[in-house]
């Protein structure tokens, strides 16, 4: 099933955002997630030059700046879970910093650019994924630092998820394969499936809260949606711009938690799509820039409670609040 902007329309969120006067620094013009969202619904994560910065929407200030990170280069990737934040740089530089206490660790993983990073809990065990220019993804106990493994795939690796149940990964790069793998109990990863359904290279990847649903971002301006248990796309959406650059999609983010579940993509430049994720037949098409000027898009992040979604500019952070009450109805007969 194939539809773009033109589907029905729905206002998932309200249209005026708060806006909030930030700069957030780019460093590679393909890889666009760098703006968390981790564990209060009111403190967003970037980066700026050489740095990471910790901002409050609520009081409207960066009431905590961490420690200047030791990058000749820029960054590339960062990633906030499970207590941690993690920060890749262009020269296979790796920051892993412990978001409640003092703890922190600067190394390299060799290869070459650090395209993504990820933390998730594996059967109790958290665990950092490095996804590396090298054509590998490196597994990390955290916070022993313990190298669990080197996954080896035919590509650049741009980015890496655990669903949240722990049992699958995705990994997606340079070419348009999806790489799936079951996790076992005892904790190792075995490639059960590549898949393909973009022409292009594919630069983001998220499960559904429920771990039930994948969704994939690509350079050809397409989100493909598979169920889990399947092999053939459940549906293929496109974006406002496609097929003009513009409307490559960059990142793709499922809601987190509760009832409101939806499916949200960037494109390169000025718009955002949100999609309903129950049965993907409606959309809402936001222009977070002036209609006669492209702004980038640094990244995008649900609040871990998904009653706002953060947009990152170069320029500043859109807060757009989630029509939740809206989302929670449903009609007479049917179940949550």
């Amino acid at each position: 099933c194939l539809f773009a902007f033109h589907s029905p329309a729905c206002d998932f969120v309200k249209p005026d955002p708060r806006r909030h006067v930030q700069r957030i620094t780019i460093h590679h013009w393909q890889l666009r997630d760098l703006l968390l969202c981790p564990e209060n619904k009111k403190e967003v994560v970037f980066p700026y030059q050489n740095n990471v910065i910790q901002y409050c929407c609520q009081v409207r200030r960066a009431f905590y700046e961490l420690p200047t990170f030791p990058f000749r280069q820029p960054m590339c990737s960062l990633f906030g879970s499970c207590g941690y934040l993690a920060v890749g740089g262009q020269r296979s530089e790796l920051v892993v910093r412990d978001l409640h206490g003092n703890w922190a660790v600067t190394t390299t993983t060799g290869g070459s650019i650090n395209n993504g990073v990820s933390i998730a809990e594996t059967n109790g065990e958290k665990r950092l994924m490095v996804s590396n220019n090298d054509e590998t993804i490196k597994v990390f106990s955290v916070p022993s630092m313990h190298l669990i493994d080197n996954l080896c795939l035919p590509t650049a690796v741009n980015g890496v998820t655990v669903s949240p149940d722990g049992r699958h990964m995705i990994a997606v790069g340079d070419s348009n394969e999806v790489f799936v793998f079951n996790i076992t109990n005892s904790g190792e990863y075995v490639h059960t499936a590549s898949l393909c359904a973009s022409k292009d290279s594919n630069f983001s990847c998220s499960w559904s809260q429920n771990s039930d649903k994948f969704a994939v971002a690509s350079q050809d301006g397409t989100v493909n949606v598979w169920d889990v248990r399947s092999t053939i796309p459940l549906y293929t959406l496109g974006t406002k711009q496609s097929p003009n650059a513009k409307g490559a999609t960059r990142c793709v983010k499922f809601s987190t938690s509760g009832a409101v579940d939806l499916l949200a993509y960037t494109e390169h430049v000025s718009y955002v799509n949100i999609v309903d994720a129950r049965n993907f037949s409606t959309q809402q098409v936001l222009r977070v820039s002036p209609s006669h000027l492209d702004y980038h898009i640094t990244g995008m992040a649900f609040a871990p409670d998904s009653r706002s979604l953060l947009v990152g500019l170069e320029n500043s952070v859109l807060e757009y609040p989630v029509e939740t009450s809206a989302r929670r109805r449903f009609p007479i007969g049917s179940l949550l």
